[in-house]
């Protein structure tokens, strides 16, 4: 098997011997303080906020668990969650950790000269961040940009971790830079550092792009400067220049701050989107690690997509002058689209939120962000302070116009709260409300309708034969919820999944009492199937699955009894299957009945008797 990701191939057997070099606790230990007890080590999660310890990390195993927040897996499902990586990432990261050498893939005249374009990029672009940097910090030449800076209130540690920097006052300062270390003009030009006088290619002079301005270094996940925006100094314009599109660098793909924020992100399960890059600094510096903003442009679709990868929910806060409204709505109508659950944060007494925390202070940021309103709070807010309905066709345009927002929403119970909302506000009966609504649902074709998520965590549940419920697992990122099964049969399912995985000579026996597709849960399946392909486990798998492996192998099995267990694990299973055709029989017949088929519905129940009678219940 071989991995083909970010067009890298890496074969299985090398995997493996990454995997077996690594030590994931060494690993693990460089973000977690751990501590030995028995065979585990214990410490509190990296992905979510704790204060007792439930992160267990099994050397036996080689995975990691945390019974808080139910995330686990092998030692790169660690570094790829912590670290941002992709798999294949996270591998290539490992291996040269672990002096494992990775073969190199034949690529074509043309792909090798797009890697080295690639990495001679993000050589100059190093090169330009350390010196604007290195001129703010030390140069007499960055003392302008230290006291603006100091006056914006940045200190020496926030100028460190988001390496900002300076430009100055000069037409060539990186050109001769750049020239000492063998970086041509044209180079310069073509990653958007400097300009040609007259007709690009014509060989006319070169000069600095960002000149007399602060800059900001644009960080990807990899914390590595991909492109710069300078502001001025004073009040003359254009007050931001940001580097242009590159063939390695698109604007619309990338968040501001997101090098240090999708950490952020995931322990405070909501994203904080604000405009400026000021803004993001004053936020992350003030508390909130999880502030991000677009590159100077409207948020688009690729970003919403970045974000969504993290979390399920974003709070807008943007300028609220008329252009910052509107690009709130425009927005947050392209973040619901990609199922997010949206915010929109309002301040009042300053322009924008860095001003806003040098006002009053950070407890009353938090006040005001307990005060947020839902993006249909937020819209409806809106169009009725442009144009108040008078009449009643105005209103009923009114909830036409929100609608659509109201009927991405998947739960009933926060459906009905908007639906009642807008009967409030606008004097109309519920039922007319929801009856206008329903009706623009019917006038959608059912592909255009895209569920929007609930701020609280999905919970899937599970149901004894008492029919009493009990929590089973708590998601943040389940698409669609698993479907309701028993909880014997949930535990049965768990049981032989961990005996299989302590001795896999049970697979032929299981197979021959319960075939192959009799698993319930959709992960469980997954695990049996690679199981039963070649013995060993998967590498890489989706999240949900590593998580539920490394849950399964955290549990203790008394090896002793492991036989009787796994006969009691497989008539639990063989009962319930039995019992669930009964229902859909008894459910068939009741469908005769009411058709009028009663041959059909007696012969039905004629069955249902003789499996009851053979003890098949």
């Amino acid at each position: 098997m071989e991995h083909r990701i970010n067009e890298e191939f890496i074969p299985e057997e090398i995997i493996e011997e990454v995997r077996s070099r690594a030590d994931i606790v060494e690993v693990v230990a460089e973000y977690v303080s751990l501590q030995r007890k028995g065979k585990n080590y214990l410490g509190l999660c990296p992905f979510h906020s704790e204060k007792t310890p439930s992160f267990t990390v099994t050397p036996e195993k080689q995975m990691f668990y945390c019974f808080g927040c139910n995330v686990g897996g092998n030692i790169f499902s660690f570094v790829m969650k912590k670290e941002n990586w992709s798999f294949v990432e996270s591998v290539q990261n490992l291996a040269f950790r672990y002096g494992v050498t990775l073969p190199e893939k034949e690529r074509s005249p043309r792909e090798r000269e797009e890697i080295r374009l690639q990495r001679r990029f993000e050589e100059i672009n190093e090169w330009a961040a350390s010196y604007f940097h290195d001129l703010l910090l030390r140069l007499p030449e960055g003392e302008p940009g230290r006291l603006y800076f100091a006056k914006r209130g940045i200190d020496l540690e926030t100028m460190k971790s988001f390496r900002l920097g300076y430009a100055p006052e000069r037409w060539d300062g990186l050109l001769d830079y750049m020239q000492g270390r063998g970086v041509q003009p044209q180079e310069l030009a073509e990653a958007g550092l400097a300009l040609e006088r007259g007709t690009p290619g014509k060989g006319g002079q070169y000069y600095d792009r960002f000149r007399n301005r602060v800059l900001f270094s644009i960080l990807d996940r990899r914390n590595h400067p991909i492109a710069f925006g300078g502001r001025v100094l004073d009040d003359s314009l254009p007050k931001y220049l940001n580097s242009p599109e590159t063939p390695f660098f698109n604007k619309g793909h990338h968040l501001y701050g997101m090098h240090r924020a999708h950490q952020g992100i995931r322990e405070e399960a909501y994203a904080l989107l604000v405009e400026g890059y000021m803004d993001v600094i004053a936020l992350q510096k003030a508390g909130f690690p999880n502030a991000v903003a677009s590159l100077g442009t409207a948020l688009t679709r690729d970003q919403a997509k970045l974000l969504r990868r993290y979390t399920q929910r974003v709070v807008i806060l943007y300028d609220s002058d008329p252009a910052g409204i509107q690009a709130a709505l425009r927005g947050g109508e392209i973040l619901r689209d990609f199922g997010i659950r949206v915010d929109v944060l309002t301040l009042t007494g300053a322009k924008d939120p860095d001003e806003f925390l040098k006002s009053y202070g950070v407890e009353e940021f938090r006040n005001a962000l307990s005060k947020v309103l839902t993006y249909v709070e937020f819209k409806y807010r809106t169009l009725v302070q442009d144009a108040p309905p008078q009449s009643i066709p105005e209103k009923a345009e009114l909830v036409i116009k929100l609608a659509p927002d109201i009927l991405k929403v998947i739960s009933p119970v926060e459906r009905e709260g908007y639906e009642r909302f807008l009967s409030l506000e606008l004097g109309l009966t519920l039922e007319a409300v929801q009856r206008e609504i329903a009706s623009q649902e019917m006038k959608k074709p059912k592909n255009e309708r895209v569920q929007e998520y609930s701020q609280q965590k999905q919970v899937n549940y599970v149901k004894n034969r008492d029919n009493n419920m009990e929590t089973l697992i708590s998601k943040n990122s389940t698409m669609h919820p698993l479907p309701t099964v028993y909880l014997g049969v949930y535990r049965a399912e768990r049981m032989i999944l961990r005996m299989l995985l302590e001795d896999v000579s049970h697979l032929p026996k299981i197979k021959a009492k319960l075939g192959e597709l009799f698993w319930k849960i959709p992960e469980h399946q997954q695990i049996f199937d690679y199981l039963d392909q070649d013995g060993g486990l998967p590498a890489h798998s989706d999240e949900s699955v590593q998580s539920r492996l490394a849950s399964l192998l955290l549990e203790e099995l008394d090896i002793s009894q492991t036989e009787r267990l796994l006969d009691d694990c497989i008539k639990e299973i063989l009962s319930t299957q039995a019992e669930e055709r009964v229902e859909d029989l008894q459910a068939r017949m009741a469908a005769l009945e009411k058709s009028g088929d009663m041959a059909g519905a007696m012969a039905l129940l004629k069955e249902i008797g003789e499996r009851l009678k053979r003890g098949e219940k």
